[in-house]
């Protein structure tokens, strides 16, 4: 996984951060962008995690929170064919 970091979202009209970034799923597929599901209330957050994020080695990810992100089109191509399902931390 590359270029994670946090940007602004609106998921079913709740505005927030997520964590983003672009993966592929081997070495012979397109990179896509892939999301983790929390959306935060505020960018401070979301970067503390972001940083927690990136200490881990990606074999560590629990991959079930990442996935497509909301309002992104998936072709038929695409390694990643589920969107993520976005919850917002308290």
């Amino acid at each position: 996984m590359r270029n994670l970091k946090v940007v602004p979202v609106e998921v079913c009209g709740m505005s927030g951060w997520q964590i983003q970034g672009i993966d592929r799923a081997c070495s012979d597929s397109l990179w896509e962008v892939i999301a983790h599901a929390a959306i935060f209330r505020d960018k401070p957050r979301a970067e503390r995690f972001l940083e927690k994020v990136c200490r881990k080695p990606s074999w560590e990810y629990d991959w079930k929170y990442w996935g497509v992100p909301c309002g992104s089109r998936v072709s038929p191509i695409d390694a990643f064919q589920s969107h993520v399902a976005p919850f917002s931390v308290i």
